[in-house]
């Protein structure tokens, strides 16, 4: 080898090197936060959830809110919720697999000045988070052992971004290995299809974080992005790769940018579908996917679910509409109850019950399925109407897909005890016109889908 070609060679292996090497730069503390950071209830919206913003050592900022919660979990009338949800997926074929990640004060706390970190109950929020996990897996959710993470060594990559919510691809990585670990040991996940799949750095990831954002705009103060090694994950052999038979929905840590879809095949061997909305969130992107074309015609084996917050899960009409979107609404069942409406200005009667005598409908075994002829509408209004009066007003807001909408009749309460009178929709402003169908019938959450039935007896499920 010439000496020509050595330098050449010697370069491009420098070359690479730093490309593998996490990127590291110096950087001088540029900002104080104002005190309009301590207090951002009055702020404008989209910062009031964040409490209040902490300034941490070597350019780290926290929410006082989210990033130092100590309780965790959900309430048990969402726990239950979840159950039945967990159950109609596994009818359907569909093992289901919650990602809930640690906190970023519970991973980086160290990064605390002292006195918000004397303030800080970590020890009281790590017992609290393992207690959810652990009770996420009584109800038969696939858990990955997300707890290891709180005895990350020092030297390890940061999990999150400094000045952010979102995890970096390291982040993804460490997590995609333990839901790995975890797909294993699932008995009825032995045969996934098999495909080969490797990670390699594919330049710097620039980020400006949620929470610097949020400092800019109560303080008018900047703050430098952080960069780290992005990644893309390819197939190793060439051909056509198998079908995936593995879905992943989620929210923005489920952005392609991560790399978790990615890691997730390369550690699982096989393809993965990333089916996540990172604008949306993780409950609307379960929500798009189970009424999705996608998943009607071909219920993946394991459906990895990655959230961020559980908040959200406490919602009880998001269960109602999720798991009769499991169901496929009233595909397939006879209807009890069917009629049509104008969307036309004013609100509209489409089902009554007494026409033919008096049914009696109650709680959450009866769905009602709504069926639009124009596509373009995005949001509805409907009040429903029991025997003795009382009604239960809602706003359903359409994201993409067919223009369908589907609900459970509420079970919480005392509402399972009143008997369904009446159904009337309306079109808000903007929202559109043209016809509406809907159809009432009666349909079990852990019961398959009808044209399941057959194929899932054959099978021997």
């Amino acid at each position: 080898m010439n000496r020509a070609t050595c330098v050449v060679a010697a370069t491009l292996l420098a070359a690479a090197s730093e490309l593998r090497a996490a990127p590291t730069y110096e950087a001088q503390a540029c900002c104080n936060l104002c005190p309009a950071a301590a207090s951002l209830e009055s702020a404008q919206p989209g910062l009031a959830e964040l409490g209040a913003l902490l300034e941490a050592r070597d350019g780290w900022l926290f929410s006082r809110a989210q990033d130092l919660r100590t309780e965790f979990g959900l309430d048990d009338y969402s726990y239950k919720q979840l159950r039945r949800l967990r159950n109609a997926l596994k009818h359907n074929g569909t093992e289901l697999l919650v990602v809930y990640q640690p906190s970023r004060g519970l991973l980086h706390g160290e990064k605390l000045q002292p006195a918000d970190l004397l303030r800080f109950d970590q020890a009281g929020a790590r017992e609290n988070y393992r207690a959810t996990l652990a009770r996420l897996r009584e109800l038969d959710i696939w858990v990955p052992d997300l707890a290891s993470l709180l005895e990350a060594r020092a030297d390890m990559p940061d999990y999150y971004f400094k000045g952010d919510q979102h995890w970096t691809p390291q982040g993804a990585e460490r997590t995609a290995r333990l839901v790995a670990d975890t797909v294993r040991g699932i008995p009825s996940l032995q045969h996934l299809p098999q495909a080969r799949f490797a990670s390699q750095p594919s330049g710097l990831i620039g980020r400006s974080g949620s929470l610097q954002k949020a400092a800019q705009l109560a303080c008018g103060t900047g703050y430098p992005r952080q960069f780290v090694q992005g990644y893309v994950t390819r197939p190793l052999e060439s051909g056509q790769v198998p079908a995936a038979e593995v879905v992943l929905v989620g929210g923005g840590n489920a952005d392609d940018g991560f790399n978790f879809a990615g890691f997730l095949e390369e550690n699982l061997e096989t393809p993965v579908h990333n089916a996540s909305q990172p604008g949306g969130g993780h409950a609307a992107a379960l929500m798009a996917y189970l009424m999705s074309d996608d998943y009607r015609q071909r219920p993946p084996k394991l459906l990895i679910w990655e959230m961020d917050d559980a908040d959200s899960l406490t919602q009880r009409n998001f269960y109602r509409q999720t798991i009769a979107a499991v169901g496929d609404g009233c595909t397939g069942r006879p209807a009890l109850l069917q009629g049509r409406a104008s969307l036309a200005a004013g609100s509209h009667q489409v089902l009554f019950n007494g026409a033919d005598g008096v049914l009696p409908i109650q709680g959450s075994d009866y769905r009602i399925d709504l069926q639009l002829d124009d596509a373009s509408v995005q949001q509805l209004a409907a009040t429903l109407t029991f025997m003795n009066g009382r009604q239960e007003n809602l706003v359903f807001l359409r994201g993409p897909g067919p223009g369908r909408f589907l609900l459970e009749l509420r079970e919480d309460a005392d509402w399972d005890e009143l008997t369904f009178l009446s159904l009337n929709v309306q079109a808000l402003p903007g929202g559109g016109d043209g016809q509406l169908s809907a159809r009432l019938c009666k349909a079990r959450s852990d019961e398959a889908r009808p044209e399941l039935r057959t194929a899932q007896a054959g099978a021997g499920s």
